[in-house]
């Protein structure tokens, strides 16, 4: 999610959920005839990218010339890609187009016919005399060798771009309401607000844009997910806050390359390694158990039941080929998911295959149930823990960077941090949702960052803890709302996941890769 191409990606897909229906539609389909300085032949792609996948239309180039087809019914933003490293955006709506470029200068191409473009090109000419202005430090900031102090300070000079780019934003939302981008931008306006802040949001819009059918979509979209939230001062009305501050005679340094968490009956802390390894800590820090398990695929999660029995999640891997950029390229990716049952000696007692998942980024043990996270499935699904039938199944989750995990509190409420939807949503046990809070911000009581949170838990006064990445921010929700735990240091690198689980006292255990385990206990 930190490369530009991703956040282009984002902001397609934006554009494509809520695309534009501003130009009248034809059946003709557009074409796009184009003549290009400094290649004689090639390939040209125009790609999009939408709920159903990506969509392509492809045309060669011969003498530095092609003329390319497709249907675009609405205005839609989408990357032209010539050969392996030119790349712009553009609009393509259903018209006859021209498009002149010189290759040395490719971003800085002609398009003409789309009306859609015309406005675009007015708006992407402001943002990058915006953006010229602080090159020099977006250069510094992709330098190599950075420290942790010299990112911070370079981040916190860019902070101005921002203000200029949302200044510009609002501008051209209200000088060019009807336009397509217009619509794109209102749509990541309000990207991982909630309910309440994305209609505010919606109705200080020019009526011509309240009108724009993604608009409409949108307004729709919010109605219908304020009926499962709540505000956090709702929600915490009764809890009162417990403050916490970090164990430093926990010994956790050196418990390193920890994946996920698991609770043992005890309170000691069951950790998955990296490398598929089971261990079991306890309360001070010390593994007083550990077992490597033969498994199907490649270990992800772990869960633990009230006897416990160990359940080590992996996914099964299969050699996929893909083309990317024209060249052929073998990855291992994972094609399903199977369950391995132990008991603390490692001896295996049970194995079973989850029926439609794809991984496994998440798993608990609840009664006869096992819950498991699925990333790539975008949902949480339920599973007989002795053979792995099938439950119920709650999808349209919102994962992101690979990850989606969650817990359940007392009430057998299933609390998913949904990070790319910017909230916590809960669930009872039939799937049906009850409950959901939080959105995008800067606030101490939002989310920060491309996605978040990562984990989220309860504690037994009903107070919630949230876990967010780059920056790693620790709060406990509660009827003063979000407290954010001192004394932790940035656990991982950019959009990692970041394991918690609470264990029966209430404390705390995170987990990083590289830097340990931490463990948080109570001051109150």
């Amino acid at each position: 999610m930190n490369s530009k191409l991703s956040l282009s990606v984002v902001i397609v897909l934006l554009t494509m959920m809520f695309a534009c229906n501003s130009a009248k539609e034809t059946k003709s389909g557009y074409t796009l005839t184009g003549t290009l300085e400094g290649i004689k032949d090639g390939k040209v792609t125009v790609m999009s990218y939408g709920p159903a996948g990506q969509v392509q239309d492809t045309a060669v180039i011969k003498e530095g010339k092609f003329v390319l087809k497709g249907n675009y019914p609405s205005p839609t933003q989408c990357y032209i890609q010539i050969g392996e490293k030119a790349f712009a955006q553009i609009y393509i709506e259903n018209a006859e187009m021209t498009l002149r470029a010189d290759m040395k200068d490719f971003a800085n191409l002609v398009l003409t016919g789309s009306k859609s473009h015309d406005t675009y090109a007015i708006y992407q000419k402001e943002s990058n005399a915006i953006r010229a202005k602080y090159k020099d430090i977006m250069a510094e900031l992709y330098k190599p060798g950075n420290t942790k102090e010299k990112m911070d300070e370079l981040m916190k000079q860019l902070e101005p771009q921002q203000k200029e780019i949302d200044v510009l934003n609002e501008k051209f939302i209200k000088e060019y309401p009807t336009s397509a981008h217009a619509a794109s931008l209102a749509a990541r306006m309000v990207s991982g607000k909630n309910a309440k802040e994305t209609e505010r949001i919606i109705k200080e819009m020019a009526p011509e844009l309240q009108k724009n059918p993604a608009i409409v979509k949108l307004l729709a979209d919010a109605a219908k997910k304020g009926e499962q939230e709540v505000s956090i001062d709702d929600l915490m009305a009764n809890v009162k806050n417990i403050a916490y501050k970090v164990d430093e005679k926990f010994n956790g340094k050196d418990l390193k390359e920890v994946i996920y968490l698991g609770l043992m009956s005890n309170n000691n802390i069951c950790t998955l390694k990296k490398d598929g390894t089971v261990e079991v800590i306890t309360p001070a820090g010390k593994v007083a158990n550990s077992f490597k398990p033969e498994l199907k695929g490649q270990a992800s999660s772990i869960a633990v039941d009230a006897d416990d029995n160990i359940y080590v999640m992996c996914a099964v891997m299969e050699k996929v080929v893909k083309k990317i950029r024209g060249r052929s390229i073998e990855r291992m990716m994972p094609k399903s998911v199977a369950c391995a049952v132990f008991n603390l000696k490692g001896d295996k007692k049970a194995e079973f295959d989850c029926e439609g998942l794809v991984t496994a980024t998440g798993a608990r043990v609840v009664d006869d149930k096992l819950v498991v996270a699925d990333c790539r499935g975008s949902k949480i699904a339920m599973f007989d823990k002795t053979n792995g039938k099938k439950g119920p199944v709650m999808d349209g989750m919102r994962p992101c960077c690979g990850i989606l995990d969650f817990s359940v509190n007392a009430k057998k409420e299933i609390l998913v941090a949904n990070l790319g939807a910017f909230r916590v949503q809960g669930f009872d046990f039939s799937g049906k949702s009850v409950l959901a809070f939080g959105q995008r911000g800067k606030e101490l009581n939002d989310f920060q960052g491309c996605c978040n949170p990562v984990s989220v838990a309860n504690l037994a006064s009903g107070a919630i803890v949230t876990v967010e990445k780059d920056p790693t921010r620790i709060k406990i929700y509660s009827k003063e709302g979000a407290k954010q735990i001192a004394g932790i240091e940035e656990l991982v690198k950019g959009c990692s996941y970041i394991p918690m689980i609470v264990d029966g006292k209430d404390n705390l255990y995170l987990a990083s890769g590289e830097k340990g385990m931490v463990k948080c206990v109570s001051i109150n």
